[in-house]
Formats: C-alpha cells, structure tokens, sequence
C-alpha cells in the first residue's frame, strides 16, 4: 500500500502499519503493493483520524480501541449507510476492523518510540 501521508508524524505510523498490517493484509498483490479494488483502504483514507483516536486509548481491551474507531471514525467513514450499517465491514473487507490489534500494535509501537 502507498500513501503521502500529510507529516512526518503520520509517516512514521503509516509505515509501522505497512510493516505490521499490509505486509499479512489479503488484499496485497504479489508485488507487495494494494490489491483493493474499486475503492482506498480504511487505514488509508482515514490514517489521522486512526492515529488520533488509537493513541488517545490505553488499555488491554480491545473493545475500547473498536469503540472509539467506531465513533470517531465509522461515523464520518463513506462506506457506512444512512442506517450506520457497514457491509464492507460485516464482510470483513474494512483493514481497519479486520486487522484493528495490528494497527493498535503499530501505533503503540511509534508511541513508544517518541
């Protein structure tokens, strides 16, 4: 997967997402780069809004880390129905909601390294 994040700062977590969630991504071609057809991956589209909501929550629940993708990310999110139904994430076809523990380990792992 490439993107041009917007900073350095997402740039370090962009590329400990790559390293962590793309590299055993099912969507990744062969040559390594993004397979997704007909629309941008999650953790690409809303990287700040990833960032910003992981990082604000410390804890060894999963479920806080979802909640707080889910509200402050889900909601704005172009996949999601008028009704607040996501199909591409109740297929498994959202990296963000598939892979959320890996993205939770990158971002904690450029936390821990500022």
């Amino acid at each position: 997967m490439a993107t041009t994040p917007r900073d350095d700062i997402h740039q370090a977590y962009w590329d400990a997402i790559v390293r962590r969630v793309c590299s055993v991504c099912l969507d990744q071609r062969t040559d390594g780069t993004c397979g997704l057809p007909r629309r941008t991956c999650a953790l690409q589209s809303h990287l700040p809004a990833v960032v910003e909501s992981i990082a604000s929550i410390e804890s060894d629940r999963m479920d806080e880390y979802e909640a707080a993708v889910r509200a402050q990310i889900c909601t704005t999110c172009a996949e999601r129905e008028s009704d607040g139904s996501c199909a591409v994430r109740d297929r498994g076809e959202c990296a963000l909601s598939a892979y959320l523990s890996l993205v939770v380990d990158a971002i904690e792992e450029v936390k821990q390294g500022r």
